[in-house]
């Protein structure tokens, strides 16, 4: 029998749980397939609260992997990290 692979509300993938490391890989797939996406929307693709997503996107615009627009609450990948990110595929 083959498992399904889908997110589902309990943020299991199958049978096995996301780890941190899978909802941040999840967190840029999103961001690599669109230009701006909200809070929310990375939220829900990653299963993390608004809060914990918030978090780990300022964290990441501080390093300058992503541009944060807190007014918006919008968020875009950096051009160059989504150019790496399509070539590894």
């Amino acid at each position: 029998m083959r498992a399904v692979f889908e997110q589902q509300n309990d943020c299991l993938v199958g049978s096995r749980p996301l780890n941190g490391l899978d909802r941040l890989q999840r967190l840029l797939d999103v961001l690599a397939e669109r230009d701006w996406c909200n809070i929310e929307e990375l939220a829900t693709a990653t299963g993390w609260r608004v809060d914990r997503t918030r978090s780990i996107v300022e964290f990441l615009a501080e390093h300058g992997m992503i541009y944060y627009r807190a007014t918006e609450s919008i968020v875009r990948i950096d051009p160059q990290l989504k150019r790496l990110m399509v070539e590894e595929d």
